[in-house]
């Protein structure tokens, strides 16, 4: 087995028991009514690459999707924690998933989420394992009507690969909710079904 499967698998392993921690926390919460939030968006922005590399960095391109569900909420001013996955390319060059937990703390009428995790990136040195660590700042709601949560906002990542690529990222953009991105093919079906 290759050392980067090796760590690949290493990764898969570490995710699914954060996981499985977060789920344990959710189910053993005192609170019986509060419900699991679910927030999906893209983020798009300016990443600086190959920090690590012998040339110069150079900018890229952003482009990703998350997807958290976050436990422990009763209300928009309560704390959340669970779990993340997602999944990133930097100037579609590379291809990189994976996942991890995070933690909303509201503050005002917005939130910031800590979130950390593990990833596996292919790129031209083949698959590679990493770490990433993300702030996001914006809106976060409280649903109460529903399991789902839309979200939108500023986030700043960092990402450092342990592979021959020697990736180091810095990544500065917006995350904007799926659902935002469909309200207009939904008011679209709704003008041409009545």
């Amino acid at each position: 087995m290759t050392r980067a499967r090796a760590g690949l698998l290493s990764v898969i392993g570490r995710l699914g028991m954060a996981a499985g921690v977060a789920l344990s926390i959710a189910s053993a919460s005192a609170t019986a009514d509060a419900r699991p939030q679910i927030t999906s968006g893209i983020t798009t922005g300016a990443a600086l690459t190959d920090l690590r590399a012998e040339n110069a960095p150079r900018l890229a391109y952003h482009l990703g999707g998350r997807l958290d569900v976050l436990f422990l909420r009763n209300g928009p001013r309560d704390m959340a924690f669970g779990p993340y996955v997602d999944v990133v390319t930097a100037a579609f060059d590379t291809f990189e998933g994976g996942g991890g937990v995070a933690w909303l703390v509201p503050a005002s009428s917005t939130a910031f989420v800590f979130s950390g995790g593990a990833f596996a990136r292919t790129s031209r040195f083949g698959w590679e394992p990493g770490v990433s660590g993300t702030i996001f700042w914006g809106s976060r709601s409280y649903n109460f009507h529903s399991s789902y949560a839309v979200g939108a906002g500023l986030f700043v990542q960092g990402r450092y690969g342990f592979g021959d690529g020697k990736q180091a990222d810095a990544i500065l953009g917006v995350q904007l909710d799926l659902e935002y991105l469909a309200l207009p093919f939904v008011l679209a079906y709704g003008a041409l079904t009545h």
